[in-house]
């Protein structure tokens, strides 16, 4: 793929986004970072991960293909053909240089690519089993190593990428939380497994209509979050005639930055046990809790273990803000890791299982907030060196991703073909699995997440770059300056731009207030000077009294 800097494509005004405030909008956030995601993640997490397993699995029988090798070496070695397909595409969005940005035009360009080679993930041409598993290994790196690493990169960069004001970010990392994981998750992991599921059995021509569907609106949505999304740091930073950083160095500055080593070696551990028990969630319910899909079991576990993180993401802020992420996330993975003991405990005890996973999910609530650790760890990169990192760090992060998503899947494929797994019979008949089958099932599902969470939490205990975020913001902020008074320019920063549009738009509210006034005192015969002194009189008295409950605020702390 060539780089966009000289193309003409994104010049066109049709592609701009239609996010044009200094500010973050409602539009943006509604939009951008909660509809848009919902409707791609809506297709990836039923596309990829569990269900794509139990397809492989289940469905195509591809299990004992090479006797078991090949779905255990399949995400392994797919991972080094994606690991260099990320490291290029870091390069090609550091050097990327349009008028809509470095990531936001490989959002559009992904849109298409996602959606077809989603489709191909499930429809398998009628042929041989070692036909089937050459087309299964080409669609897998078209999906994960290619079109969705493209996607992936370039959305993971939204949020670093849309406003230094820290308020304004945390707030798009929650809408975006809630887009790609809460509402997602419910509709997939509930819904999903309890009305189609079922009908869907071990009848591929099923499971290929049912995704093709799915993938479909990937386009939709892709293209929703590309229009509703703005990149301000890099309008900022090209402002500033930032120099352009190898990649090369990149690499040195990332991992001599303890911030960024901590975050990403969080990030590693979450990305391989929510893998690792990804995989074995439907393998749970099915051979160890209930029954072949019987349409509840797995809706039940995935309601309870999925519902806290709905409705308990809106105490998520609140929480962080007052104890700070760091403390959030060290409480929250010790609740997970005793929530995972207990299932651990009591795999076959229903209730008891369900308990565990609603603890649990209580806990796995902080890591809502990623997007916004990962935008303090690149801001404390900028801050020391006086240059981001975006591009390898976009890099890292989907590397990291999808290497742990097959590291997950290898392993627990693995544990299937060394203890015996049974697949169903193509009339969809099943028999029990063997005792050492169903252990190593619940140890995937509980055992080994439980002393990850343990891991994360301790690494959680050592990440203190939050505390620093002010003075980085204003030394930033400061170097920027410097840089435009030593050039004879003027250097507002985004602070002051959004406190600028904000007093233009006061100003020109104001002049309309006044306008529709006068029109209706003279429609109406009142006098203008009396209806303004009883407005302005009301506006006196709303002042006085948030004032007052300010002052009362400040003096109980």
């Amino acid at each position: 793929m060539a780089t966009l800097t000289k193309s003409k494509f994104f010049d066109s005004p049709a592609l701009d986004s239609r996010v044009k405030s200094v500010n973050v909008t409602s539009g943006e956030r509604w939009i951008g970072y909660f509809l848009a995601p919902l409707l791609v993640y809506c297709a990836y997490y039923t596309l990829s991960g569990t269900y794509l397993n139990q397809f492989y699995v289940d469905v195509l029988k591809l299990g004992t293909v090479g006797g078991g090798a090949f779905l255990v070496l399949l995400p392994i070695l797919s991972k080094v053909f994606d690991a260099i397909t990320n490291l290029v595409m870091g390069v090609i969005i550091d050097r990327t240089k349009t008028r809509q940005g470095k990531a936001r035009p490989w959002l559009l360009i992904s849109a298409p690519l996602v959606m077809i080679t989603g489709i191909m993930l499930y429809w398998i041409p009628k042929a041989s089993t070692n036909v089937q598993a050459i087309w299964v290994a080409v669609s897998y790196n078209l999906y994960f190593a290619f079109s969705f690493t493209i996607y992936n990169m370039s959305q993971s960069l939204m949020v670093p990428l849309s406003t230094r004001n820290t308020k304004q970010r945390d707030n798009l990392a929650l809408f975006l939380s809630m887009g790609q994981n809460m509402i997602p998750g419910s509709i997939m992991y509930i819904l999903f497994p309890m009305l189609i599921l079922p009908w869907l059995g071990v009848q591929g021509e099923r499971w290929a209509l049912v995704m093709s569907i799915l993938s479909i609106i990937v386009l939709p949505g892709t293209v929703l979050q590309y229009y509703f999304t703005k990149e301000r740091v890099s309008e900022d930073a090209a402002a500033s005639d930032a120099q352009r950083i190898s990649l090369l160095t990149q690499i040195k500055t990332c991992f001599s930055d303890k911030y960024w080593v901590i975050y990403m070696l969080i990030w590693i551990a979450i990305q391989f046990s929510q893998n690792l028990y990804s995989a074995s969630t439907n393998f749970f319910g099915n051979w160890v809790l209930g029954t072949y899909n019987d349409g509840t079991t797995i809706m039940l576990m995935n309601a309870v273990g999925q519902g806290p993180l709905g409705f308990g993401v809106f105490l998520l802020w609140p929480i962080a803000k007052k104890f700070g992420k760091r403390r959030t996330l060290f409480v929250g993975m010790l609740m997970a890791a005793v929530g995972s003991l207990l299932a651990y405990l009591s795999p076959s005890n229903m209730g008891a299982v369900l308990g565990a996973l609603a603890f649990k999910s209580f806990g796995m609530l902080p890591t809502y907030l990623f997007a916004a650790m990962m935008a303090e760890a690149m801001d404390h990169i900028e801050w020391k060196t006086g240059y981001r990192c975006d591009g390898f760090t976009a890099t890292a992060s989907s590397v990291l991703i999808t290497i742990m998503a097959g590291v997950g899947t290898s392993v627990f494929n693995a544990g299937l073909s060394s203890n015996g797994y049974v697949p169903p019979a193509a009339d969809g008949s099943w028999v029990a699995q063997n005792a050492a089958t169903q252990n190593w099932i619940v140890t995937a599902f509980a055992l080994i997440p439980a002393v990850v969470y343990v891991i994360v939490a301790v690494l959680a205990f050592f990440y203190k770059v939050e505390y620093q975020v002010p003075q980085m913001s204003a030394d930033i902020s400061a170097r920027h300056r410097a840089e435009a008074e030593a050039k004879g320019e003027v250097y507002y920063s985004p602070e002051e731009k959004a406190a600028m549009e904000q007093a233009e738009n006061d100003r020109i509210a104001e002049e309309i207030r006044i306008a529709e006034l006068k029109a209706k005192c003279e429609k109406k015969g009142l006098n203008f000077e009396e209806e303004e002194a009883k407005y302005q009189a009301k506006l006196a008295e709303q002042k006085a009294k948030a004032e007052a409950k300010a002052a009362k605020k400040n003096k109980k702390k």
